[in-house]
Order: C-alpha cells, then sequence, then structure tokens
C-alpha cells in the first residue's frame, strides 16, 4: 500500500483545504518561505520560480536515481518511506499525510498506534532527511532536483539545485525586520505550500508514474533447443507475477522479445523501453529440477542491485516464479500488500501442464486464426494434465474469445465463457479470467462488464491487454479521454505488441484524432507490415480526412493480406463511395446477398454507402439485436455520422443502452 499512488491514504475525516493544512505546520510554512526568499527578502531562484515546478515525470525519474544510489542501497526502509512521500506530493494527496496515517500506510502499525509512546515516524523522518542530505552533498551532486523532506513535515518538496554561494558580508545577513518582509514571507508561505499541489491539479490528468521494470527473456544454459521455450516460459512466469504488483510498471512479455540473446546494454536497452530497471538471468532444467540465476541492474546508472540464485522440483515452478518476484520488489524498495502476497502464492502444478500452458500462451498472443486453434489444443492438453489448472482454464477463455470475435460464431462465445466461469471458481484472484469473463455479461450491460475490467486490473495492474479491453469499453461507450488514457498505458506496459499497438491506432481514430491515427498507425506498419488491424485503422483515417486515393491503396493491400474478407471489403467498398463511386459498394452487396456468415453491421454500411437508409437501418437494428460483430462500435464509430440526425438512431442506441 505505501508504494500505490494511485491508492489514496487512510483518513478518518475530511481534510481541510491543502494550502491551509500545510500552512498550520510550522516547519513546511518557515521552510517554503525560506526557500524562495533570502533573508533580504530577494528572490533566491528566479528563473526556477518562472519555470514552475519540476514536472512529475522527472521527480519520478530523480527518485528512481536516488533510491538505486550507494548512499540508500542498504536502507530499504527509508527507500519505501521516500518512495510514498513523493508518490502522495505528487498525486496530491501531500496534505493528508499525518503521522498515524505513515505509520500504518509505511511502517505497518495497526490501530492501537500511539505517536506519544511510538516515535518511529519521527525517527526515520530525521533519518531520511539526513540521508538525503548526504546522497545530495555525494552521489546526487549535480542532479537536476532536489527531493527534500523540511523539519516539522512529512511532505516532500522539489525543487532545483541551490547555487552555491561565498559567504556574504555580515552586513548582508542582518535580517530585515520591516512588516512588509514578514508579511511577504507568510504570504509566500501560504502559496509555497499549496503551490506544487495547485500547479499539479493544473496539468493534463493522467496516472502518476510508477517505477518501471523491464525482463530480458531468460537465457537457456542447456543446447537443447526445445529449452528455449521453456527459458521463454519462465519469463512469461515471472513477468506475470511482476505484473500482479500494482505499485510497479512491468513492461510485457511480447515487447520484451525483441531483446532476446541481445548485444545491447542494459543503459540502452532501458533508454528504449523508459524502464528504470531491467532483470536478466539465466535458467538452467536439469530432470526434475529447475534453477534461476537472476539479477536486478538499475538502467540509467547500469548498476547491478541485487542477484540471487533459485531451485526447485519442477511441480514448484510457480511458487519460485513468485518468491523471485517478492525478492525483485523489496528490492526496488516497494511493499508488497498482503493481498498480493496471497496471489503471488499460487497452486502448484505439474511442470508437464505449465509447459502446456505456456505453449498455449505463445500461440495466443499472435492472434493469428490457424495459432489461435493450436492454442485451443495446448491450453486442453494442460487442463487434461491438471483438472483444477485456473490459468488453463483463463488461457483456454481468451483463445475462444479471440476465434468468436473474427469469426461472428456464438459457438464459440459459449465456449469461452464457460472456460472463463470455470477459472474464476478454482482462483477467484486470477485477474486475467475476471478480463474475459466480461464478454459473458450482455454487451449491452455496459455497468457490469465494467465491473469485470476493473476487477480484473485491481488483482492484475500490469495486464496490458486488461487494459486494452477496458479502454475499448471506455471508449464505445464515449468515454473518449478516459479510454486513451487505458490504451495508452497498455502501450507503455506492452510498446510492441501488435494488438496493442493496433488498439491504439483504432482508439485514435474513434476519438477522431485523425492525424495522430495516422502517424500511429504509420508507425505500427514500419515495425509490423502485415498487421491487418494497422492497414484497416489506417485506411479508416486517410476516409475519415477525404484522403480518398491513399485510402483506396492501403485498404487494397489489406485485401490482399486477408484473402478479400468481407469486413476489410466492406471497407474498401466506403472508401469508394466516400470517392464518389458506389458501384463497388452495390456489387458487394450482391455478392453477400447469395453468402451465409456476413456480419449484419456490413449490410447496414453498404445500404448506408449506396443511399438506402430505411435498409440500413433494418440491417443495423439486426446487428444490434444478434449483439453482432462490430455492433458495440455504433455509437462513437464516425462513419455512421451521415445517420444520426435520423430519430431512427436514437432509439437504435437507445436499445444499447446508450445515449445518442
Amino acid at each position: 500500500m505505501c508504494a500505490t499512488a494511485s491508492k489514496p491514504v487512510s483518513r478518518r475525516k475530511k481534510s481541510p483545504p491543502r494550502a491551509l493544512e500545510l500552512a498550520r505546520q510550522p516547519g513546511c510554512r518557515l521552510y517554503n518561505a525560506l526557500m524562495l526568499f533570502d533573508r533580504s527578502g530577494s528572490d533566491r531562484n528566479p528563473k526556477s520560480r518562472a519555470s514552475g515546478p519540476p514536472l512529475p515525470d522527472a521527480v519520478r525519474g530523480q527518485l528512481e536515481k536516488t533510491l538505486s544510489s550507494k548512499t540508500f542501497e542498504s536502507s530499504p526502509q527509508l527507500c519505501r518511506f521516500l518512495r510514498f512521500l513523493v508518490d502522495q506530493e505528487i498525486a496530491g494527496r501531500g496534505a493528508e499525510l499525518k503521522e498515524f496515517v505513515l505509520a500504518m500506510e509505511v511502517f505497518g502499525k495497526g490501530d492501537s498506534f500511539d505517536p506519544r509512546v511510538d516515535t518511529v515516524v519521527r525517527t526515520e523522518a530525521r533519518r531520511l532527511r539526513q540521508k538525503l542530505m548526504e546522497y545530495y552533498q555525494s552521489e546526487g551532486r549535480g542532479d537536476a532536483i532536489e527531493i527534500i523532506l523540511p523539519k516539522g513535515c512529512y511532505r516532500a518538496v522539489f525543487q532545483p539545485p541551490r547555487p552555491e554561494v561565498s559567504s556574504p558580508s555580515r552586513s548582508s545577513t542582518v535580517p530585515h525586520r520591516s512588516s512588509r518582509w514578514i508579511a511577504t514571507a507568510i504570504g509566500i508561505s501560504l502559496l509555497a505550500a499549496g503551490g506544487y499541489w495547485l500547479w499539479a491539479r493544473r496539468q493534463p490528468a493522467g496516472r502518476v508514474r510508477l517505477p518501471s521494470i523491464a525482463v530480458i527473456p531468460l537465457e537457456s544454459l542447456s543446447a537443447d533447443p526445445e529449452q528455449e521455450h521453456f527459458a521463454d516460459g519462465m519469463t512469461d512466469a515471472l513477468v506475470t507475477d511482476l505484473a500482479k504488483i500494482q505499485a510497479l510498471s512491468v513492461i510485457s512479455r511480447t515487447s520484451m522479445l525483441q531483446y532476446k540473446k541481445t548485444k545491447k546494454r542494459v543503459l540502452e536497452i532501458g533508454r528504449e523501453l523508459k524502464a528504470d530497471y531491467v532483470v536478466e538471468g539465466t535458467v538452467t532444467r536439469a530432470g526434475d529440477r529447475i534453477r534461476i540465476t537472476a539479477q536486478l541492474i538499475a538502467a540509467p546508472s547500469d548498476r547491478h542491485l541485487w542477484a540471487d540464485s533459485f531451485e526447485r522440483s519442477g511441480r514448484d515452478i510457480l511458487g519460485m516464479q513468485g518468491e523471485i518476484a517478492q525478492a525483485i520488489a523489496n528490492h526496488v524498495h516497494i511493499r508488497i500488500t498482503p493481498q498480493e502476497h496471497a496471489r503471488l502464492g499460487e497452486r502448484p502444478v505439474s511442470f508437464e501442464a505449465w509447459d502446456l500452458y505456456s505453449r498455449g500462451r505463445s500461440e495466443w498472443q499472435t492472434r493469428e486464426m490457424d495459432r489461435l486453434y493450436k492454442s485451443v489444443d495446448y491450453f486442453k492438453q494442460a487442463i487434461a494434465r491438471e483438472q483444477r489448472y485456473a490459468r488453463a482454464f483463463a488461457g483456454l477463455a481468451d483463445s475462444y474469445f479471440a476465434i468468436e470475435s473474427r469469426t461472428d460464431r456464438q459457438d464459440f462465445l459459449a465456449l469461452g465463457c464457460e472456460a472463463s466461469k470455470k477459472a474464476v471458481e478454482l482462483d477467484a484472484n486470477l485477474g486475467e479470467a475476471h478480463a474475459t469473463l466480461s464478454s459473458c455479461a450482455d454487451d449491452w450491460a455496459w455497468s457490469e462488464r465494467e465491473r469485470h475490467y476493473r476487477r480484473s486490473l485491481e488483482l492484475s495492474p500490469g495486464y496490458a491487454t486488461g487494459h486494452a479491453w477496458y479502454g475499448g469499453l471506455l471508449i464505445a461507450t464515449g468515454r473518449f479521454e478516459a479510454g486513451l488514457a487505458e490504451i495508452r498505458h497498455a502501450v507503455e506496459l506492452d510498446p510492441l505488441a501488435p494488438a496493442i499497438r493496433g488498439a491504439l491506432g483504432w482508439a485514435l481514430y474513434i476519438t477522431r484524432r485523425y492525424d495522430d491515427a495516422i502517424a500511429q498507425n504509420r508507425r505500427t506498419l514500419e515495425i509490423f507490415p502485415n498487421s491487418v488491424e494497422a492497414h484497416l485503422h489506417l485506411g479508416l483515417a486517410y476516409t475519415a480526412k477525404r484522403m480518398h486515393p491513399d485510402a483506396i491503396a492501403i485498404l487494397e493491400k489489406a485485401m490482399k493480406l486477408t484473402a478479400g474478407g468481407p469486413p476489410v471489403a466492406t471497407l474498401l467498398a466506403h472508401a469508394h463511395a466516400r470517392a464518389g463511386n458506389i458501384r463497388p459498394a452495390r456489387r458487394l452487396l450482391e455478392d453477400f446477398e447469395k453468402r451465409e456468415g456476413i456480419a449484419p453491421i456490413l449490410f447496414g454500411l453498404l445500404y448506408m454507402d449506396t443511399g438506402d437508409k430505411d435498409r440500413a437501418f433494418e440491417w443495423f437494428d439486426r446487428a444490434v439485436e444478434r449483439r453482432s460483430r462490430f455492433s458495440d462500435e455504433l455509437k462513437v464509430e464516425p462513419m455512421y455520422e451521415p445517420l444520426r440526425s435520423d430519430p431512427r438512431w436514437a432509439l437504435l442506441l437507445r436499445k444499447m443502452n446508450l445515449t445518442n
């Protein structure tokens, strides 16, 4: 709890206004008045005042640099204390930090804590001030930001380093005692007290940046090629466990695969992924025994912080991964909550079942149809080995839902719901299962679906796919900014996953940020030139911007990639219609009328493009009644703009429990 910046600290009554509350703390008031003015009343640092307080991300970077220093390496409790103070100040909750709160949140005290008897908070605050002073006089000399804990105060203050000045003459050090100076100092203290909080409130809304960690794919020390897959699976398990810790931001495995057997230095990897810490290590398997050697490195300084070896039997493989994750968290100086401890202790499974599950996840990550069917087979084999393996049921559900979303086959939806419900029944703390369970709610039960996503992300805050799915729901219901924030966070967690990059390209298009959508989808195609989603979203953005030749060209490429699949063919016909040529739409309608399994929404779009609004609404109504593919985007999809003024549109959305 202490390091979880996104969670409010405990409080028993409503806090007074923040600036006033801080002004009541004598140490903070006096410090902030003197911080900005010297004894003659002149501004100490006009340049820094003009430019405003340091940006939160810059403060976060300074915090990670400080905590990974030699000065702090042997003081884990002070590290947790400092991290908590900085997190709360950045989040605008610094005024709520009272001694009782700190005792519970940082030092694990209970309701019986009495500050008159137990001085742990005051004692550790003194030690922290001294440690910060020691750091900035040695390793931190020249750092761009100073983090200070003023005496008599539990609020972190962020400022540029004060310049060293020569000793002033005696006359210049005599305090100026005019009442005007006193009034100025008091006024400045009140402004400075709430200044950072008020400034932070004016910044764009967003989540507080958590310390980020990247796990380089573990290296197999065996010459057997089969062991390569085993090492990849161990990496995936470690990443999954780290992602359960809410105070960490963990780069997902798919984005780390490019660094397998890399020759790049940790410093370079950290810079490319914006990671504060990097984990690397090796795996050895001999019979039923598995040995992992792992080391933690501070990315900005390329400095080794910790290394250890772990050895277990194959059946305890998940327990070993949880132990490694806890060790890493301890050395990054974050506190794991009791609930997170419980989630890190999964039920043991056989090595064979775990290996089959790992293979299934590798196939599922690609989202390619033939490999999705392979993933189903692997998950079923894992369940046959371990009939109470919750994670295998969750993987099976994910695969069924992925197939259903590409085929519009309701039988796969039913199979996915059955598997996801079984997964939650076996392990109610499995975040991935709660995310897939959202698909089992009625499509138009938006609140119920949102509850499942929220629960999923409470249990697995680092689950990038869950953030992307949740962002999609928020956008589909018209909450554009919140949805974009979720999907952008998913990209931060998994920057090189094709599906998640595709989700961002879609989101930027849906929210009418067409130039950004074009740029994002072009970047995705530079990395994944065969990404169908990126081709489609780029074509849609071009169409919306009336860049018709570009739209038609990119959608024709998508036709080749999909062998002329119905959704792509429909979007290509739509692009032609927007350019003034409705003949392709008419021809496609004639073709679709002869075929089965075509999503109703495609008929609706084509009839709209040919000018037949009555038939368009007829097919859109069918799509909504059937909860058919793509119908959940009706409220927000820019293509349907010509129909929104028709009274029938509002009636259609009402059936979806949405407003126009």
